[in-house]
Parts: structure tokens; C-alpha cells; sequence
């Protein structure tokens, strides 16, 4: 089973070219994950465990965003009460709000290209 968004062997970085950095599901990485998942809602797709591509519908994006929280408690982070809020937040108004756009830009990696198109 392949993670989607996190790590540089995700569904996310083998077809989009970006990923969430691996690490514990602190508010960063949640917010990065809130940014991904809104994008796919916008444009109507994601991708399952074994990277096909499914429909995004509003229950998809609620249910994963929601377990966001999840993965963070079970870490056992100090931070995921503000998590859930933001998450509640996300959900409700299909927006990141401002003051997470640096910090969830902090977590997106962006794979590099293999193949040099400068010359």
C-alpha cells in the first residue's frame, strides 16, 4: 500500500512532482496535507493506495483530512487539538486559511526533473 501524499515514493511525487515530507503529523504536515487534498477536490481526483486515479467528491476530502487527526494522536503530537480545529476550519470554508500558506509551503517538496530542458 502506497502512502498518496507523504514521501518521496508517494502517488503525489511519482505523478505530480511534489510530495509532503515525511516526518510526524505536526500541524506543518497537516496543513501540506490540507493544501494537496484541496487541490484534488478542485480539479475532481486523487489517487487510491495503488496511485489509480478515483473521483475526489466533499465526503473523500472530508474523510481524509479528518483523519489527519488521527494519524496525529496516535503519534501521540502535542498539537493536534489546533489540528482538528484547523481541520474543522478547512472543512468548513474549502479554504487554508492565510497564516498556514507559509507553513504548509515549508512541507511540499518539489522533485526535481531528472531531464536538463535548459539547453
Amino acid at each position: 500500500m502506497t502512502n498518496i501524499y507523504m514521501g518521496h515514493n508517494s502517488c503525489y511525487a511519482i505523478n505530480e512532482g511534489m510530495y509532503v515530507a515525511s516526518g510526524p503529523m505536526d500541524l506543518g504536515r497537516i496543513a501540506a496535507h490540507l493544501l494537496l487534498h484541496l487541490r484534488d477536490l478542485r480539479r475532481g481526483w486523487t489517487y487510491d493506495h495503488d496511485c489509480n486515479r478515483i473521483t475526489m467528491d466533499r465526503d473523500l476530502f472530508e474523510a481524509r483530512s479528518r483523519y489527519l487527526v488521527k494519524i496525529c494522536r496516535d503519534q501521540g503530537l502535542d498539537d493536534c487539538d489546533d489540528a482538528e480545529i484547523l481541520i474543522n476550519e478547512v472543512i468548513s470554508t474549502l479554504r487554508l486559511p492565510k497564516w498556514t500558506e507559509d507553513l504548509a509551503s515549508k512541507y511540499i517538496v518539489r522533485v526535481r526533473s531528472i531531464i536538463d530542458y535548459s539547453h
